[in-house]
């Protein structure tokens, strides 16, 4: 079966309906312009040609969750569509400037990216690293993949620290955690 070429561009009232009813938001912008500023719970799935965009989703996204792919000039937003519909997501369509339309009406989210694991930024480390790696610094490890499945046990928390390197997998741990109701979360640049 080939997958759609096209993607259904979506008024932005239209898309917020989808949103209310369960779907995300895909940012595909560059890890630290989506940290800078985007809409709280959207998902980074940096754009990159090739398998690596949609098999981060297909890693660590239910497939059942339906997705809406903004098209904020980074990437290809049809192909992005097309490799996410190939790994068998649903990709309701895409909208135009909905950063922005976003802002007019609701806060943006920004994450502090720190560069060391100690005060002020407190919280709870969060290693997201595969097991092989683990850190034994950090106060939880979930592996990225499980996370989705896993965030019920972080909802408690005085915020979260994500130490997972500095990378696009990482950043999809953001999303997934705003999603789930932290609202305090930091990325964490170093080594542990």
């Amino acid at each position: 079966m080939l997958a759609t070429t096209t993607l259904k561009g979506l008024d932005f009232d239209e898309a917020l309906a989808l949103i209310d009813g369960g779907a995300a938001f895909v940012d595909l912008r560059p890890v630290d312009e989506y940290l800078d500023v985007h809409i709280p719970g959207s998902l980074s799935l940096q754009y990159e040609s090739g398998p690596g965009l949609a098999g981060r989703a297909r890693d660590c996204l239910p497939l059942a969750l339906p997705l809406i792919v903004l098209d904020l000039g980074d990437g290809d937003a049809v192909r992005a569509a097309a490799a996410l519909r190939g790994k068998g997501f649903t990709v309701a369509g895409g909208v135009d400037d909905g950063l922005n339309r976003w802002a007019a009406a609701q806060s943006l989210a920004s994450t502090e990216t720190v560069r060391s694991l100690v005060a002020p930024v407190g919280g709870t480390i969060l290693d997201l690293g595969d097991k092989g790696a683990r850190r034994e610094s950090a106060d939880i490890h979930i592996p990225l993949e499980r996370l989705w499945d896993d965030t019920e046990d972080l909802a408690d928390r005085d915020g979260i620290v994500i130490a997972a390197g500095y990378g696009v997998r990482a950043a999809l741990a953001v999303g997934i955690l705003e999603r789930a109701g932290i609202q305090k979360i930091a990325f964490w640049k170093g080594r542990l």
